[in-house]
Parts: structure tokens; sequence; C-alpha cells
């Protein structure tokens, strides 16, 4: 990371009625990165529903429509649902100049209601649970290029088996997504590198092809515990130029959720 970037300037800045990103939200190719596009509309929800009182954000889903502008961009929040144990909210992002939609997104919230008779699901026992992150390597086939861009303010890295080969990879950001608390903000930029994730762990990373994802959704049974979120990655990716990726999330506590994404296969130009 560029040591001269404020580590506690937000990526996203509020002014008047939009989001202005800096130049850190933009993505390896063109427009803003899927993870800040989708943590963006995530934490616009998560906004609104923090001061209406909604709950733990426990799932969202956002598809993106079109690349994002590195410029600003305005969000509408609706409200589809609220009720007294959840609450529905949806986003739309537009590209105010063009007044063209980028994105859209919906999430449920969900107030807690503790039960202690309830049944519980027993946690499997593993590495995971006891890992300080901060100790493990550097994700080493991170493709980071070399203008500035959101991989460089991501700390990724490696948990690896007792073969040394790559299982959850870790990361947290260094610098915050908003001028707020946002863990959905921090679930999407995690969950969005599912696919890279795993072709680095295939061995086809770097590739002459790229994954985009057209969407990505995050669902989680509790809060995120911590900054670090995990991510244990698969993908079935076909030649028919389509494919899907997936992970296990998890924090620092256990497991966390899941995340799913939609791919296109497409040569890079």
């Amino acid at each position: 990371m560029n040591a001269s970037v404020p580590v506690k300037t937000p990526i996203f800045s509020r002014e008047g009625d939009v989001w202005v990103p800096d130049a850190y939200a933009a993505g390896p190719f063109r427009g803003l990165y899927g993870g800040a596009v989708g943590g963006l509309v995530g934490a616009a929800m998560e906004e609104h529903a923090r001061k209406e009182g909604w709950g733990v954000p426990l799932s969202s889903s956002v598809t993106i429509l079109r690349p994002a502008p590195l410029s600003p961009l305005s969000t509408e929040i609706s409200v589809l649902q609220a009720g007294r144990r959840n609450a529905v909210a949806e986003c739309v992002l537009r590209d105010p100049a063009t007044d063209k939609l980028i994105a859209k997104g919906q999430a449920i919230f969900v107030q807690p209601a503790p039960h202690t008779s309830a049944p519980l699901t027993p946690e499997p026992q593993g590495t995971h649970w006891t890992v300080d992150p901060e100790t493990l390597p550097q994700w080493q086939n991170g493709r980071r290029p070399e203008h500035v861009n959101f991989l460089h303010i991501l700390d990724m890295r490696d948990e690896l088996d007792a073969k040394g080969r790559p299982t959850i990879r870790w990361s947290r950001m260094m610098r915050p997504l908003m001028p707020f608390p946002s863990l959905l903000g921090t679930l999407f930029t995690a969950a969005d590198n599912a696919s890279a994730f795993w072709l680095s762990a295939s061995g086809a990373w770097p590739t002459d092809f790229g994954f985009p994802n057209v969407d990505v959704s995050v669902h989680v049974s509790r809060a995120p515990q911590g900054e670090w979120i995990g991510v244990l990655p698969d993908a079935l990716l076909h030649q028919t130029g389509m494919g899907m990726s997936e992970g296990v999330l998890y924090d620092q506590a256990g497991v966390l959720g899941r995340t799913c994404q939609t791919n296109l296969i497409v040569p890079r130009d």
C-alpha cells in the first residue's frame, strides 16, 4: 500500500446527495472494483437500516448491470418490508451524470431474539478458529496491476494446509470503505474475490481469460466479528463461457455463512 494514502480516509465520501469514490475504488480493468460496488450498495442499505433499528444484515444480493464509472454515484433506498423481526430494503445505484442504472441490490435485516432452549448447530473444530490471519503469509498469487486500484488496499493472506497448499484466503481492508462502519461493506469486499481465490488455488491464475461476475450474494447466520473475513472458494467454470463461483465465509469465531456469484468467461483484451 502507498504509505502516502491516509489509512483512515474512506474509499467513498459523501458530498451532498452523491457518493464520491477515490482512485482506490477502481478495479483492475474498466470502472469500479466489483467488491466496491457491492459494498457501496450494501452499506447504503445498512446505513438506512441502522437509523430504523432493523437489526443485523443476514442476507444481501447485488446485481451489477454495467461498469460503474470512477465518478460520483447516487443511491436510492426503498423499503419493501419493515416487520417486527425482519425488514427488507432495496437499493438502486445510478450514475447521476447519465441517469444510467449501474447496480441494484436487496438486503434482509433480522432482529435478534434469544432463545436459550433452541437447538444449536455445533461447529467443527479447525485451525481457522484459532489462527491469527495477520501471522499468515501474503496471498502469493495476488495480481495487483500497477495502476492504483482496490486490490492495493486489501491485505490478503493464505492459510495453508499441512502440505503447504492454500485453503482459506483471509482479507481485510486497510482503509474503511465508507465514513461509517458497515458489516455488508466488509463482507462484499471479501466475497467478491471468490473467483480469483479459486483460480489461484487451482493453479490457473493468472490466465488469458477474465471471469467477471455479474452478481454477488452473501448469506450469514450472525454478525461478523473482527476485521478479517476468510473465504474457502470453489467454482464451476465451463467452456461454454458460463460458470459460477462460491465460497464458505469465515471470521475468527468460526463459520460465518456463504457467498455465490454468476460468472462470465471472456478473453482478455
